[in-house]
């Protein structure tokens, strides 16, 4: 099952815009500036595999410094969340 569930990561990661990421902040109740926006965007697409299978504190440390304590604070507890799952 992990390299089915790493393949369907893949493909849903390929796919994914900005405009997607926007639209769940936004549904998580988090407003997002352009910039910030930009880096989760690009987080996503350049470290998936490290979020998915990795040790992901580095990148949470850059994050941390990128992103306003809000937003940095949904995105970890979003990780979280579905890292369990």
């Amino acid at each position: 099952m992990g390299e089915n569930m790493e393949f369907v990561i893949k493909e849903f990661v390929d796919k994914l815009t900005e405009e997607d990421i926007n639209n769940f902040a936004l549904k998580e109740g988090v407003k997002l500036t352009n910039e910030e926006l930009k880096v989760i965007y690009l987080y996503i697409r350049n470290y998936w595999q490290v979020f998915y299978k990795g040790d992901a504190t580095s990148l949470f440390h850059e994050l941390k410094e990128k992103l306003s304590p809000k937003a940095y604070d949904k995105v970890l507890e979003l990780y979280n969340k579905y890292k369990r799952k």
